[in-house]
């Protein structure tokens, strides 16, 4: 039998950002995002948020040889980064330790300013990073003002980027990157000098205030990269496209620089603002009760449904003796698998938690559950859809009405599926509501293949069936039915 590996492992020698927004937690999110195991060596604490840095307390150097030490006996590690050093004597004790542990893939981000202003290395520090760390890294990554400050000399133009990336690697690194992102212009263009090799990275420029931690999260990327084998120039290339993507979907925290999104967390706000774009025509309910309790039965027809064109399931329990939370939740994850691959929606009847630990895309509550406002708040990332069976609920809920995906409107017919269903409000019933609704509306209740033309012809915008599906002999042929003509 092979003898285990040891997994792809990374050392981030860096400040930590109480704002989790930079410093080593940035380092340790976009490791983590590329499969790489992160460890770290605290050279110093900031008191920091997004408005900027409060207060910055440098790491004993005794004790980041302590550090480096209890690392570098036990872990594997492969390629390691620097960022905040904060000054000569701390640079000092890392080269040292650098050298000593023969540290060869080392990343230097030269932290030099906060996004917010305040200094994070100072003259001594500089000095000391181009004399003692920069001769002993593989890779520089300097912002524009840093790459100044280390070239010596005012960059403006791409021809400057070149001059000041070959003035730094005469310094004694081999290979430099130049990010370009504070030059003027819709483009963002980062410099990569490798040896006597150059190309230009080419980016649109996001004009967003989130962006704190990009310095971080590039070499971040780098490094994993390099832990796991991948060349210097494509680990670039990884990183500057990681890059290019998640500035483009930011994070909604804090009130100033705001940090980025290293994990690729979906924007709830653009998954809310884009229901127009979403069909509701055909919603799929069912549980476990439906099939008898049969798992494999359950998620061989949602599949079926899915395939055949169903653009909605609706996961519900309402037996008389309901699954665990656990239970269903290992239900619900199968199921928006499921539903992931035929880009189906899939909500959850009335639990909240249970909708976001299955990462599900909606909610669909009653009048007598969760109020819409507390879901809102609770977890804006999700879809929310609200029964409603007379013009009276209608009304009373126009509060709820932009934050409301669609309302199930029903029953209109009579239904053996819920022993308490509220009374059948009829065709015209459906039609009076829709005509008041500024949302779409979903029929419910009692509603078969037969039937299913005539919901629509009285204004439903989709379906919602439990039996009619679950009790089909061909689905295939009964969703071509349920669908709209």
């Amino acid at each position: 039998m092979r003898e285990a590996q040891q997994y792809p492992t990374a050392l981030t020698i860096a400040g930590s950002d109480s704002g989790g927004g930079a410093g080593m937690q940035a380092d340790i999110k976009t490791m983590q995002h590329f499969s790489v195991f992160s460890t770290n060596v605290v050279v110093g604490l900031t008191a920091q948020n997004t408005l900027g840095v409060q207060g910055a307390y440098p790491t004993d150097p005794a004790a980041i040889a302590a550090q480096f030490e209890s690392v570098m006996t036990d872990f594997d590690i492969r390629a390691a980064k620097t960022g905040a050093l904060f000054d000569g004597v701390r640079v000092s004790e890392v080269a040292r330790n650098v050298e000593r542990f023969h540290i060869k893939q080392l990343v230097i981000d030269p932290v030099m300013v906060a996004k917010g202003g305040a200094p994070l290395l100072d003259k001594e520090g500089v000095a000391a990073m181009k004399r003692e760390l920069l001769p002993k890294a593989l890779l520089v990554t300097p912002n524009i003002p840093e790459a100044e400050l280390l070239a010596g000399l005012t960059i403006q133009t791409e021809a400057d980027m070149a001059e000041a990336a070959h003035r730094i690697q005469e310094l004694g690194v081999p290979n430099v990157l130049v990010k370009g992102g504070h030059l003027e212009g819709d483009e963002v263009l980062n410099y990569a000098l490798l040896g006597d090799d150059s190309f230009v990275l080419k980016g649109k420029k996001v004009h967003t205030a989130r962006k704190h931690g990009t310095g971080d999260t590039l070499s971040a990327a780098i490094t994993a990269m390099l832990a796991r084998g991948i060349s210097l120039k494509q680990a670039i290339l990884i990183g500057n496209d990681y890059m290019n993507h998640i500035v483009a979907q930011p994070l909604f925290i804090g009130h100033g620089h705001g940090p980025l999104n290293q994990a690729l967390w979906p924007n709830p706000n653009q998954r809310f603002n884009n229901t127009n774009e979403l069909d509701f025509s055909c919603q799929l309910v069912v549980g476990l009760e439906n099939v008898g309790g049969d798992r494999a039965k359950l998620f061989s027809l949602v599949k079926e449904a899915c395939l055949a064109g169903v653009t909605v399931v609706q996961y519900r329990e309402k037996g008389t003796v309901r699954p665990s939370f656990l239970e269903e939740l290992a239900v619900a994850k199968v199921l928006k698998e499921i539903c992931r691959k035929t880009k189906t929606l899939l909500f959850i009847d009335d639990n909240v938690d249970l909708a976001i630990a299955a990462d599900a895309d909606g909610v669909h509550v009653g009048q007598d559950d969760a109020s819409v406002q507390s879901i809102v708040k609770k977890a804006p990332e999700l879809l929310i859809g609200l029964s409603i069976s007379t013009m009276a609920e209608l009304e009373a809920s126009q509060a709820a009405m932009p934050d409301l995906a669609y309302i199930g409107v029903g029953p209109v017919f009579k239904t053996t599926t819920k022993k308490d269903a509220k009374p059948t409000i009829g065709l015209e019933g459906l039609r009076e509501i829709k005509e008041a609704a500024t949302v779409p509306v979903v029929a419910i209740g009692g509603i078969n293949e037969e039937r299913a033309q005539a919901v629509y012809q009285h204004g439903a915008d989709g379906l919602a069936v439990i039996s009619a599906i679950t009790k089909s002999t061909n689905i295939a042929k009964t969703v071509q039915r349920l669908c709209k003509d």
